[in-house]
């Protein structure tokens, strides 16, 4: 059985990042993503690469009305008040996806659904974090069957689910069995990894992490073929995080990339799996240059396919193996 090489993106815009970020210093990677995606689509394309889009619910809405009309029926209640994006923050939220960039995506969900090879999958609907006071079992039930239902209303059956700020919460698994999503993306399988709230980021969490982005620490986080638990889920979890191109640390590019490389032949040659993810706004900034880096990859990529059987698989494409 061949090695298998996975892509997940995190699509969020600006959900994923205002309870820390303002759209002031933050804006123009938000909106770059809008020439990112098409381009990543395109290489996708080329390279015959399959991938997730981990979507946030609200990102299928073109105008706010519409949007407002399928809220959940109960919503979480963070004890942190910068986690809801409900209540006051939708005073901030424009009226459609012409005059904000920054909370809209259905033009994007659109183009990337008519893409080839490209699944669309679940990052919740609100962005919800599944780790945080205030929220529960329930509304996060509400919450995800409100992203599968807008999904619904454009086509999309959504099988796979990505966790916000890879907040992984067993206890909530049995509400994606319930609602028929069998495929999740777990975190790696090491102490700097491991699920927590943001209360327990500590910055020295924070450098060992940065470090074992040029610096194999932590292991190559490959593993083998994912198979079904008892109860029909599919753990495909991840192996390394795309950190993007910064001017500051360009002299650090060929390490990091090495280091991906390195782990990629790692999967190939054993026949393991080998999960790369990143945010598609992560590309906003300096987008000619992390197409660049991506390019080289799927290169790389290409190589490990003719010389070892690698094969591009998206995550939804484990469930299909499972079933079979």
């Amino acid at each position: 059985m061949p090695g298998h090489f996975v892509i997940s993106l995190d699509f969020e815009l600006f959900w994923g990042v205002r309870d820390h970020r303002t759209i002031e210093d933050y804006g123009e990677n938000i909106k770059g993503v809008r020439e990112a995606i098409p381009m990543m689509l395109n290489l996708f394309k080329t390279y015959n690469i399959r991938a997730t889009f981990a979507t946030v619910g609200f990102l299928f809405f073109e105008t706010k009305q519409h949007l407002l009309q399928h809220l959940p029926e109960q919503l979480p209640h963070y004890t942190d008040t910068r986690l809801n994006p409900y209540g006051t923050y939708m005073d901030q939220v424009g009226s459609d996806e012409a005059s904000d960039p920054y909370h809209f995506g259905k033009s994007l969900v659109q183009l990337i659904k008519k893409t080839p090879g490209q699944e669309i999958a679940s990052h919740t609907f609100s962005h919800y974090y599944c780790l945080e006071e205030g929220q529960s079992q329930n509304t996060f039930e509400h919450d995800l069957r409100a992203a599968i239902n807008i999904a619904h209303e454009y086509g999309i059956k959504i099988n796979s689910i990505v966790f916000p700020r890879n907040q992984f919460n067993r206890k909530y698994l049995s509400v994606c069995r319930k609602l028929n999503i069998y495929v999740y993306r777990g975190n790696q399988n090491h102490w700097m990894y491991a699920p927590r709230k943001r209360s327990k980021e500590s910055l020295l969490l924070k450098i060992f992490r940065f470090t074992d982005t040029y610096f194999n620490i932590s292991g190559h986080h490959t593993f083998p073929m994912p198979t079904a638990d008892n109860e029909g889920m599919v753990n495909v979890p991840a192996s390394r995080f795309l950190r993007p191109w910064n001017k500051k640390l360009s002299m650090l590019e060929p390490l990091k990339k090495n280091r991906l490389k390195k782990s990629m032949l790692h999967a190939a040659r054993n026949n393991q799996v080998f999960h790369l993810w990143w945010h598609p706004h992560n590309f906003g900034a300096h987008t000619e240059k992390n197409i660049s880096m991506l390019e080289e990859l799927l290169i790389y990529y290409c190589q490990l396919n003719k010389q070892y059987g690698f094969i591009s698989s998206n995550m939804g494409d484990f469930l299909l193996k499972n079933i079979s």
